[in-house]
């Protein structure tokens, strides 16, 4: 037992270097945190067993996304535009991988898992890099997170068709998941928001007799692990049901309560939910199998950022938003390791294809905050250069004014 608090401790000692290495190359503290993952991993200096810190980085993954959807509004998440984006981000990338993996040798039911885990993205990445650079409430990132959680949805479709495929396909199976899934999602988004809200208000003022933070910010977290364990009761991931528990809960007039609360949570456990991500990459299984990790992930990231930032920009959005929504929709995490996990299960794929997969959403998941930082970065350049472009003709029209008083 005393090795699980000697890793937990070496764990978030090394999150604390992430942090350091990250602000001394300025970019996103995700990417310092997964590289001192895979420092402290098998891969290098074995110190620290994923298996111990599993549910921990599970924990981190929920608090992370409990806090995005407290700053949500669904109205302006839950778009036509989501939906379609969504629809682009699961379809392209499907196609691309299934025939990417027949390019590569294996044979068609292999290849629809290698396809379905490609086609679904990692919420939680996107939104905490979102949430470092201040954008979580741009028009890009509500677009993002909306067609994200759409895309989870979707992807649980992709994966219950594609499991059913070995032992033949069951339909009225395919269709139940399905319905359960959307059924909570919209309990969870019209109930919610308009009940959980009052409810969780009217326990705080009435049923305790007087206002008590620390009581109700457990009540909060209880209803997010609640949602968390209903979501993937039904085979959605945890984290999705953890962000609309965090959108049901924005309305409370205790809101800046829930949120300054998880925040602290949010500093533990997301870092440890970041360093796992290095933890769990094994750089010898990728060696054996690097050309197609290698064109896995190239065909990844830019079905990804073609499908869902052409939906974009025929959406009416920029030429560099429509890039940032690409980029945002690009990193795989939890959803392709769990479809990876099945196939496994299924004898359907081998351990060097999941090595694959385990590595193309590693790669993926790092390049993410490295890409939004540039487009980001491109988009204040831009904005800067119009305001000194728009300075001289600003100053000539002052000076045109003045001589007029004259």
């Amino acid at each position: 037992m005393e090795l699980i608090w000697f890793e937990l401790s070496i764990v978030l000692f090394a999150a604390l270097v992430g942090y350091l290495f990250s602000r001394s190359i300025r970019q996103p503290v995700s990417i310092g945190l997964i590289i001192v993952g895979i420092a402290i991993g098998p891969s290098v200096f074995s110190l620290v067993d994923y298996a111990d810190v599993s549910i921990l980085a599970q924990i981190g993954g929920i608090i992370l996304l409990f806090l995005v959807g407290l700053e949500s509004n669904f109205r302006e998440i839950y778009t036509r535009k989501a939906f379609q984006v969504a629809l682009a981000g699961v379809a392209v990338p499907f196609v691309a991988g299934y025939l990417t993996a027949l390019a590569f040798g294996l044979d068609s039911v292999s290849s629809l898992f290698i396809a379905a885990a490609i086609s679904a993205t990692s919420i939680g990445i996107t939104a905490a890099v979102l949430k470092e650079l201040g954008k979580i409430n741009s028009e890009t990132a509500k677009l993002i997170i909306g067609a994200a959680v759409i895309d989870d949805i979707l992807g649980l479709i992709v994966l219950s068709v594609v499991a059913s495929v070995p032992g033949g396909l069951q339909v009225a199976g395919v269709a139940l998941t399905v319905i359960k899934a959307l059924v909570f999602v919209i309990v969870a988004i019209l109930v919610g928001d308009k009940l959980l809200s009052r409810l969780v208000d009217f326990f705080d003022y009435h049923v305790i007799g007087v206002h008590s933070p620390k009581t109700t910010f457990m009540l909060a977290m209880g209803l997010a692990f609640a949602y968390s364990f209903i979501a993937e009761y039904i085979g959605l991931s945890a984290i999705v049901g953890a962000f609309l528990a965090g959108v049901s809960l924005a309305r409370s007039r205790n809101v800046k309560l829930f949120y300054a609360g998880t925040e602290y949570l949010e500093a533990i456990f997301t870092s440890i939910f970041f360093v796992s991500l290095g933890i769990i990459v094994s750089l010898s299984d990728a060696l054996a199998v690097w050309p197609f990790i290698i064109a896995l992930t190239v065909v990844a990231a830019l079905s990804k950022i073609i499908g869902c930032g052409y939906v974009a920009k025929r959406l009416g959005f920029s030429s560099g938003d429509a890039k940032i929504v690409g980029v945002g929709m690009m990193p795989r995490g939890e959803v392709a390791l769990i479809i990876g996990l099945y196939g496994i299960t299924l004898g359907v794929i081998t351990n060097s294809v999941y090595s694959a997969i385990v590595f193309m959403a590693f790669l993926t998941t790092i390049a993410t905050p490295f890409m939004l930082n540039i487009l980001y970065g491109r988009e204040r350049n831009s904005l800067r250069a119009q305001r000194q472009t728009s300075l001289p003709y600003r100053n000539e029209k002052k000076a045109v004014s003045l001589a007029a008083k004259k």
